[in-house]
């Protein structure tokens, strides 16, 4: 599963920002009086103030360059924590090293491949790892099965992990001590945005843990299919901002149909897809208002920054937003026919 959002409590709610974004280099994407939020590669991190003082763990996959630079600083603090054979500097399929943050999170730093392409890219790549304790793991399991994919087995009744090798939660028994600390685990409050199988809201019953299940793509509208259709004069460059510069795949195309010629491209797939025609008069195409939007939410924020970044290095001209608050957390780009679309590096509602 990809973990898209992270929202845990926090009792030092100030050092903790400082430390996130000073120390770890982790980008301040919101703050008000009681809480903040950082960006970890494709993971927002969200810190809710609290006034006692849980602690969670929390692993953060990173690339081999950066986890040096990373690991000095943890060196130069103090911050590193040791196995029992004194080692801080440890392995388990890449680098691999703990420390605290300032509420006593015990946190993980895990070399691993970047996924979005060939090509690794600087920084942080994701949340890897949260913690989830329990009393039954198996129970735990069962809960989270039917809506998110898990390619791991419970072999001991106090461990396991869930979901898949881009990101698990580490399902422990309550009172089993976190490696490499002899602090036993505790059940504290736990908000995940993750992906998984279908859209679902998930409360456990017993647990305060809450987990929206997001699809990226859902086909749950029930209709077999649906078309949003668009005129426009200048097919070619059409093709050219939502085939090459977008990104989305064309599904149909037609010529000399009454007069009309089209290409259709998939949000995905044919299920949903944009339709443009061009009639061979030319018919006049009315000037869009500037609120009638095309909006994608794109949790990964390495693809977003890739799709928004391809645009604009084919010319095509970033603007700011009628409504303010597509500026947060987005950018709104205009089509050859002066429609706007919008990329919002969110998940969404």
């Amino acid at each position: 599963m990809k973990i898209y959002r992270v929202q845990l409590k926090a009792y030092y709610l100030e050092k903790m920002k400082k430390f996130y974004t000073n120390l770890l280099q982790m980008q301040l994407v919101y703050e008000d009086e009681r809480s903040f939020a950082v960006l970890a590669g494709t993971t927002r991190v969200y810190f809710e103030k609290d006034d006692a003082q849980p602690y969670y763990h929390v692993c953060f996959h990173l690339g081999s360059a950066f986890f040096d630079e990373i690991y000095n600083r943890l060196e130069k603090e103090k911050l590193l924590l040791s196995n029992e054979e004194g080692e801080t500097s440890m392995y388990w399929k890449g680098k691999q090293a703990y420390f605290y943050d300032p509420d006593g999170n015990i946190l993980e730093i895990l070399e691993r491949p970047f996924q979005q392409g060939e090509e690794e890219s600087d920084g942080w790549y994701r949340v890897g790892e949260i913690g989830m304790p329990s009393t039954n793991i198996y129970e735990l399991r069962d809960f989270l099965s039917p809506y998110i994919e898990n390619q791991y087995k419970i072999e001991q009744d106090s461990f396991s992990f869930f979901g898949k090798e881009e990101g698990v939660g580490v399902l422990v028994k309550i009172g089993r001590n976190w490696y490499p600390t002899d602090r036993p685990a505790e059940v504290h409050p736990i908000k995940l945005v993750v992906s998984g199988n279908t859209e679902a809201y998930l409360t456990h019953p017993t647990l305060p843990y809450e987990i929206t299940v997001r699809k990226e793509w859902s086909t749950l509208v029930p209709a077999v299919q649906f078309r949003i259709a668009r005129p426009t004069n200048q097919m070619e460059k059409i093709i050219e901002f939502y085939g090459k510069g977008l990104g989305l795949q064309k599904v149909g195309e037609f010529q000399k149909h009454e007069g009309y010629e089209g290409v259709m491209f998939g949000i995905p797939d044919k299920s949903y897809h944009l339709e443009f025609t061009q009639h061979e008069s030319g018919k006049p195409i009315p000037h869009p208002p500037e609120d009638q939007l095309l909006v994608f939410y794109i949790a990964d924020t390495f693809m977003w920054n890739e799709m928004a970044e391809r645009l604009l290095r084919m010319g095509y001209r970033q603007v700011p937003s009628e409504n303010p608050y597509w500026d947060r957390g987005g950018i709104t780009i205009e089509d050859p026919d002066g429609y706007r679309v919008v990329l919002m590096n969110t998940v969404g509602i």
